[in-house]
C-alpha cells in the first residue's frame, strides 16, 4: 500500500519528467549541449579533465540513446543515468571512487547543458588549484562572462556580465569525500568556503531563454551584473574567448511566435 506522501512525490516526479523530457525541449537541449557546452570543452587548451553528464533513468530510452550519441563526441565525457532524486546522491559514488583512486577529493566544476566555458577555463582553473593546493577546501569563480538572452520569442540580446559565483563554471574542492558541489547553492559557496575570484579570463557564457530552468515560473526579471553589448562587440568577445561559437545562429533558440 502506497502512503499519500509517497503518492504525492511520485505524482510530482511524473509531472517534472513530462516537462523535462518533452520532445521539443529535448531536441533543443541536446542541440545546446552538443553545439555550446561540449563544443566549449572540446576547444579547451588543456584537455586533461573528466566530464560527467548526469541523466535520469526516467528519461525515455530514445533520448537516453541520443544523449549517449552526443556525449560520445567528447572523449572525456561519461554519461551516468541515475534514479536518485537529488544530484548530490547521484554523484556521491562517483566522487567517492575518485577519492579512493587518487587519494584526494576531486576539484569539481559545474556546468549546465546550455552554458559554455571559455577556451582557457580548464588551464586557468588548474593554475589556480596549484596556487591553492595547501588548502583542504576552497571555492573559485571566474566572474567575467557573456550572456545571450531571448524570452517570449524576442530577438536575442547580447550582454557582458559580472557574476561572482554564478553556476556556470564555478569550481570547488570540498573536504567530505563524495560530497558534490551541487550540495551547496553556488551563490552560497563564499559563505562556507575560503573563496577566490579570478577576473583574468572571460570564464563563462550563459544562455537565458524560454527552455532554460529559470523560465519555468515565467519570464525572469532582468538579472544583476548585466551590461548590454552591440552585436559587433559581442562577436569580438566571442572570437577571443569562445571561438567555437563563431557563426552560431542565436535566433534559432527563439521560441516560435
Amino acid at each position: 500500500m502506497t502512503s499519500p506522501a509517497v503518492a504525492r512525490d511520485q505524482a510530482r516526479l511524473e509531472r517534472q519528467a513530462r516537462h523535462l523530457f518533452e520532445d521539443q525541449r529535448m531536441r533543443l537541449r541536446l542541440h545546446t549541449l552538443e553545439h555550446i557546452t561540449l563544443a566549449g570543452l572540446k576547444a579547451q587548451s588543456d584537455q586533461d579533465f573528466d566530464f560527467v553528464i548526469l541523466g535520469s533513468t526516467r528519461m525515455p530510452r530514445k533520448w537516453q540513446e541520443a544523449l549517449r550519441a552526443v556525449a560520445a563526441t567528447l572523449p572525456q565525457a561519461r554519461v551516468v543515468f541515475s534514479d536518485a532524486t537529488h544530484t548530490e546522491d547521484a554523484l556521491r559514488p562517483i566522487l567517492t571512487a575518485v577519492k579512493q583512486e587518487t587519494g584526494a577529493n576531486a576539484l569539481q566544476f559545474r556546468l549546465d547543458d546550455d552554458d559554455a566555458v571559455g577556451i582557457s577555463f580548464i588551464a586557468t582553473l588548474r593554475q589556480n588549484a596549484q596556487r591553492l593546493r595547501g588548502l583542504p577546501r576552497f571555492a573559485l569563480s571566474f566572474p567575467r562572462g557573456l550572456s545571450v538572452m531571448t524570452y517570449d520569442g524576442q530577438p536575442p540580446s547580447f550582454w557582458r556580465t559580472w557574476r561572482p559565483f554564478v553556476g556556470a563554471g564555478v569550481a570547488a574542492r570540498l573536504m567530505v569525500a563524495g560530497r558534490s558541489i551541487y550540495a551547496v547553492n553556488h551563490f552560497e559557496l563564499p559563505r562556507n568556503l575560503f573563496s577566490c575570484l579570478d577576473p583574468s579570463i572571460t570564464g563563462h557564457l550563459v544562455l537565458r531563454w524560454d527552455q532554460g530552468d529559470t523560465a519555468r515560473e515565467g519570464t525572469p526579471r532582468h538579472p544583476w551584473g548585466y551590461e548590454p553589448l552591440t552585436r559587433p562587440e559581442f562577436d569580438a568577445e566571442v572570437a577571443d574567448s569562445f571561438p567555437f561559437l563563431a557563426g552560431f545562429d542565436w535566433s534559432s533558440l527563439r521560441r516560435p511566435a
